[in-house]
């Protein structure tokens, strides 16, 4: 019980740790709760520091229950491990391993804590993007797609606003939120002018990449400091815009740009378009998730916009293989989760 407790603590800051993961810790001590705690923001206290902040003398013999294995390590902030035995913490239990870094546990054992992992999909499953992203480098990539029954994006004129409804759009919105960055092409930039923000969660800054083959022309609503500042263009050509983080990468593969992205701390990635642009991360393989909301309307016309069309060969041997996360329904509106198997 009280490492779900700790998981609704990570609910609550998922998408405002920067490049750490969020992490939720809960301390028991005679079956009562003493300190809570949640890392916050990247550079400061980790969740088991401001819990046994709160819990204080009350530590001392106390179970701490931890979303993530318990750090280690000096980084921007002393080891977890350290305060926690200083504490007097008597037990600890985590969930999720952290298997980029050294372990804390036998250091805590050696030190008289007993330490107990338990088993848990669904927290195991939120960290996995963390650490695909950590060890491969390189974001870890969402696709995002809204279509209608018939698998349309938009209609023959271009025309995509509004296949979805306004509840559909509002958790799109807070997927958003837990993004570092989201991606679209040249056209789409220019034809949608899209503001790529999260803007039902104005506190946190989003990065609005643009991919182009050719020069880049500011948009008129990102003629400002802070839409500028905020702005990263992965571009074929070398080229210069004051104020606007310009990376050349010459012949933009999905590869070379997410591992310029990468060196540019972005770790969570939503792309959002357009199908040229979607389409070619999907043959690329250069994607871990599809999120496809499905809107129940029926729109014809032909195929100009009909969603992951391709012009390559396929068969039956070389399909992607997908794991359903989860089913989401916002009134008529389904949305699914998919995670390469």
């Amino acid at each position: 019980m009280y490492i779900n407790k700790a998981f609704e603590l990570v609910k609550w800051t998922e998408g405002q740790t920067g490049m750490n993961p969020a992490v939720g810790c809960v301390i028991v001590k005679d079956d009562r709760i003493v300190g809570i705690g949640a890392h916050l923001t990247e550079g400061e206290a980790h969740a088991e520091v401001n819990a046994i902040n709160m819990a204080g003398t009350h530590a001392l013999g106390a179970t701490l229950y931890c979303t993530l294995e318990p750090c280690s390590h000096h980084g921007k902030t002393p080891p977890c491990t350290e305060k926690i035995v200083a504490a007097g913490i008597s037990k600890v239990v985590y969930a999720a391993s952290d298997v980029t870094l050294s372990s804390g546990v036998s250091y805590m054992q050696s030190k008289g804590i007993e330490v107990e992992k338990v088993e848990d999909d669904a927290i195991d499953a939120f960290y996995a993007p963390f650490f695909k992203s950590k060890t491969a480098s390189v974001p870890y990539v969402t696709i995002k797609m809204a279509t209608t029954i018939d698998g349309k994006t938009a209609d023959d004129e271009s025309i995509s606003k509004w296949i979805t409804n306004d509840k559909s759009r509002a958790h799109a919105h807070r997927v958003r939120y837990g993004m570092d960055a989201i991606l679209v092409g040249y056209n789409t930039y220019k034809k949608d002018t899209p503001t790529l923000d999260a803007r039902l969660y104005k506190d946190k800054r989003i990065y609005k990449v643009i991919v182009t083959n050719g020069p880049f022309v500011l948009n008129t609503q990102d003629d400002n400091d802070y839409d500028r500042s905020r702005l990263i263009v992965i571009s074929a050509i070398a080229q210069h815009i004051e104020g606007v983080t310009i990376i050349h990468v010459p012949h933009l593969s999905p590869e070379d740009i997410l591992k310029a992205l990468y060196n540019e701390r972005i770790r969570n990635l939503l792309i959002e378009g357009g199908m040229q642009t979607i389409r070619s991360f999907i043959e690329a393989q250069c994607y871990n998730e599809i999120h496809h909301y499905i809107a129940p309307k029926l729109l014809g016309g032909t195929s100009k916009h009909q969603f992951l069309t391709t012009d390559t060969l396929s068969s039956m041997r070389d399909m992607t293989h997908f794991n359903l996360v989860s089913v989401n329904q916002f009134d008529d509106d389904v949305l699914l989760i998919y995670r390469k198997a």
